[in-house]
């Protein structure tokens, strides 16, 4: 509205004009503003009338148990059916309404539990939207609902880390979220494999950066440098002196790191960055 009035003002229109025109707008602002809290009241009242919240609340809490099969019938679930287990986190009630129609049209059991749009599939997705963090488990009988729900949870908070987004698979995610389980672990970890670097130190978090990049990369130097826009010679400098730090990773000239030297190394390396 200020630059209405300034650039309205600048081009000679008088004050009565803009007071009119500023009016109607915020007529259609108003109108849209009712618009929105309309639809998302709306979208609230239809998953709410379904009671698919309560019951995938109690599904994913408890299990099978409580519920009757004729109730896991009118979902399209059955007491010896395998499902998979999605959890999302649509940031409105509308978009989890449009969500919740696109996933269940297959049948099975989805409902906001918590702030999340969470329930079992019997058949995967084929797509979830692009920008929307959207987790989803092998299928699980029903009696393990519970246990592939914490999971979900777990590998949702992993994603949301990495700030990733889109459909995600559960066991994509396995190393990272049993590793993000154990804090304590990686803090010890980390304090002794990479005590004496200094978190302040740019020089230091550049070593540690290209570190990671070198495991990431299988610990090939040629693929390493490419992602990082250096020369070879550069990542073999800086793992050197990473290696003059720390005593490791092992950069000699053919010598790679065991399957175990490089859980170690990648899980310090990326704690200690994003801690620090």
């Amino acid at each position: 509205m200020e630059l209405v009035v300034r650039h309205g003002r600048a081009a000679g229109i008088p004050d009565e004009v803009l007071l009119e025109g500023l009016l109607t707008i915020g007529r259609y602002a108003a109108a849209v503003e009712r618009a929105v809290v309309d639809g998302h009241r709306g979208a609230e009242r239809e998953l709410a009338r379904t009671g698919a919240a309560a019951r995938a609340h109690l599904l994913l809490r408890d299990g099978p148990a409580g519920l009757q099969p004729a109730e896991l019938t009118r979902f399209g679930l059955r007491p010896d059916g395998r499902y998979h287990c999605l959890v999302a986190a649509p940031p409105d009630p509308v978009r989890a309404y449009a969500l919740h129609r696109q996933l269940t049209a297959r049948g099975g059991l989805l409902g906001t539990v918590g702030d999340r749009l969470a329930g079992l599939l019997p058949r995967p997705p084929d797509a979830a939207p692009a920008d929307m963090l959207t987790l989803v488990a092998p299928a699980q009988p029903l009696a393990r609902a519970p246990d592939m729900y914490a999971l979900c949870l777990a590998a949702l908070a992993t994603a949301a880390n990495r700030r990733l987004r889109g459909l995600r698979q559960v066991t994509d995610l396995a190393g990272e979220t049993a590793l993000a389980a154990q804090p304590l672990l990686a803090e010890l970890l980390r304090g002794t494999l990479l005590g004496a670097l200094d978190p302040a130190d740019e020089f230091h978090r550049e070593l540690a950066g290209t570190a990671l990049a070198w495991l990431h990369h299988g610990q090939r130097l040629d693929q390493t440098a490419a992602e990082l826009h250096v020369h070879p010679n550069t990542v073999r400098y800086r793992l050197r002196r990473l290696r003059e730090l720390t005593g490791g990773p092992p950069v000699e000239e053919g010598a790679r790191c065991t399957v175990p030297e490089t859980v170690h190394w990648w899980w310090a390396l990326r704690s200690w960055l994003d801690d620090g």
